[in-house]
């Protein structure tokens, strides 16, 4: 056999030259924590957007895999911050009522059109908690509803990871995680370890520098329940009608405390 060509030996040394670089390419980039002042500019955001809002009107669709023996509803909802105050009612696709639920500060009031029955209670996150997933306390149900997560007491904020941002108290105890959209850095989900619930946003809209999320995730970690609520439209800020927050109760229903049944 001849010689082999110089072309060959090129080949070869290209070659060796390459493999080493490809390696160095291909190594994950760092994942940085978010720097100081970044993190106190969104967490500044947030505080903004809770500042606001002060009443909503919304209406769209609510779905669960497993509540109240529908997997999707029509919703309505009107809230008001303070007092704080929440109408809710959710009927069927085709107009059947089937809940209607008032919040008037510390009391609960639940029409179900199924048992013909009006329920009450003091409003606290476990008896809010037969019809929602989890233990939702007023802090979580304004961020569910108006489409943009609320920021729970804390001390200390610090970004830990990329993209994230986790609220401390003095005693070093995490009571609320936020994930953000890489691009917008709006909120994408909110953990609150001590409450075992997630809050997630996406499809962000935009109505005179008020954001809101078309679509809010709820579950729990120890259910198997997981709520969604799809906003179709919200108007910000309006005054509301005193009325509104008033539950009339057909003749023939019978009133009952929630501990009596339901």
């Amino acid at each position: 056999m001849g010689s082999k060509p110089l072309r060959y030996y090129l080949i070869i040394f290209f070659l060796l030259f390459l493999i080493p670089n490809c390696a160095t390419v291909s190594k994950p980039p760092i994942q940085e924590p978010l720097s100081d002042q970044t993190t106190k500019r969104i967490i500044s955001v947030i505080r903004e957007q809770e500042n606001k809002v002060h009443s909503f009107y919304a209406h769209g669709r609510i779905a669960s895999s497993a509540w109240y023996g529908q997997s999707e509803a029509n919703i309505l909802v009107v809230g008001k911050k303070s007092p704080f105050r929440m109408k809710i009612e959710i009927t069927q696709t085709w107009g059947q009522p089937i809940l209607h639920i008032l919040i008037d500060q510390k009391r609960l009031e639940v029409l179900s059109f199924k048992d013909k029955t009006l329920y009450y209670a003091p409003f606290t996150p476990e008896s809010l908690s037969k019809f929602f997933p989890g233990n939702i306390d007023p802090e979580l149900v304004w961020g569910t509803l108006r489409g943009y997560p609320n920021l729970v007491r804390h001390d200390r904020v610090k970004s830990l990871k990329k993209d994230q941002i986790s609220l401390f108290h003095g005693d070093g105890e995490e009571v609320e995680v936020i994930d953000l959209h890489p691009e917008s850095q709006l909120p994408r989900s909110v953990q609150f370890p001590d409450k075992q619930i997630t809050l997630s946003y996406s499809d962000f809209q935009e109505n005179e520098g008020i954001y809101y999320a078309r679509e809010v995730g709820v579950s729990h970690k120890g259910e198997k329940r997981r709520l969604v609520l799809k906003n179709m439209k919200m108007v910000f800020n309006k005054s509301i009608p005193e009325q509104i927050f008033i539950q009339d109760k057909p003749p023939a229903f019978e009133t009952l405390h929630l501990n009596q049944g339901g």
